[in-house]
Formats: structure tokens, sequence, C-alpha cells
């Protein structure tokens, strides 16, 4: 696992299965990549898009650089995961709420922020961890790029737990057997994942679900 605590620094992913990487930047102007899609948070200030979208503390967004390199204006903090490769839809959300809508394992709960456009695209959730939290070993076939945005925790490994407080960028490696802990504080964390196995596909999404046709 890689983490990065203090004001800025990046996670560069560029060598995983779904080449990607995470920038805590502040107060500067971010070049993106050219066909590449950008998955934010602001930490605080506001950070305005190439296309004007103007992004407030606690909100966040999806952004696609399509075929050329722009530029992200930040005013403040804010902390972008890049997919490289990747061509993904615009949005803009937020404020993030105070715990996730579906349940996840071990009482924890999440909620998904950017959605998949199709099956196995990217997406972005929020990940809410209540206070004594004891999540069992897991793994992810792919990596995981996070960002603590509220509370504090241990990420426990098979031989070492590392601490995570607000503001930490982090990454769960391929395969790699973690764990979350949370004693006296809850911790709220953004969670980018770079592929999936849900989402809409052409046989099965929700216009066509709910269309009927009547043979007179």
């Amino acid at each position: 696992m890689k983490i990065v605590n203090g004001v800025s620094g990046s996670i560069d992913q560029r060598n995983s299965m779904y080449p990607s990487r995470s920038d805590k930047v502040n107060d500067v102007h971010f070049s993106t990549e050219p066909y590449s899609t950008l998955y934010g948070f602001v930490l605080s200030g506001e950070t305005i898009l190439p296309n004007g979208w103007k992004v407030k503390s606690k909100e966040y967004f999806c952004y696609s650089s399509k075929n050329k390199t722009e530029t992200v204006e930040v005013n403040g903090s804010c902390v972008i995961t890049t997919r490289l490769g990747y061509i993904g839809q615009n949005s803009l959300g937020g404020p993030i709420e105070k715990s996730g809508r579906l349940c996840y394992m071990d009482g924890c709960s999440d909620s998904l922020l950017i959605y998949p456009p199709r099956s196995g695209d990217p997406s972005m959730s929020l990940l809410f961890f209540p206070p004594d939290t004891n999540q069992t070993f897991h793994i992810h076939p792919s990596i995981r790029l996070g960002i603590v945005v509220d509370g504090k925790g241990q990420a426990c490994l098979s031989r070492e737990s590392l601490s995570l407080s607000t503001g930490d960028i982090f990454c769960v490696e391929e395969r790699e057997n973690h764990r979350f802990q949370t004693t006296d504080s809850s911790m709220t964390v953004i969670a980018f994942h770079p592929d999936g196995d849900w989402g809409p596909t052409d046989q099965n999404h929700t216009m066509l679900n709910r269309t009927y046709v009547i043979n007179k």
C-alpha cells in the first residue's frame, strides 16, 4: 500500500492493469493528459474545470480531456485521479453526504458518486466507516485509489498497520490483502475504481427495461 501524507503529493500507478495516477494539488494550474479522464474531489476552496464548471469544497467531478491537453485551475486543495486511455462522461455532484446509501461489509456503507456509463467502466464511490470498525481482510482484483476526506483510521496489511487521517491519499495494490479499522472516530473515504463488473449494457439498462412493445 502507498500512502501520501501532507500538503501535496502523487501516487503513480501507470504500470498497473488500468493505468492511473492520483495527485493532491494546491493552488496550481493542473495540466490534463490527452485521451484521459479526471475524477476529482475538492478538499477546500474551488476548482475550475476547462469547460468553466466551478467545483466547490466537498464536491466531486468527472471530466474528460479527450484529444488535447487542458488546464484545471485549483484555488485551494483538490485531489485529482487520472484514468489514462479512457473517455468518461462529464459530471459534477455534491456535496457528499455524511454516510453511504448502501450497505457494505462489516457495518460500513457506501454510495456510488460517479457511475460507470457501461458495465466494466471506472467509477468513484464514497465509503463510510463508523467508529469501532474492524473490517474483514479482503482483496480487490485491481488497484483502488483513495482519499480520506474526513476522520481517521488505520489501514491494516498482513504485517503492518498504517495511520490514515483527513487529507491523506493512498493506493491499495492489485490483490493486496488489507482491511480498514477505526476506533473512537469515523472515517470517510472517496475511492476510485478503475474497472468493475457492474453497470448498464445494451441489453440491460433503465430505458430499455421499462420499454414495452404492445402488439395490436
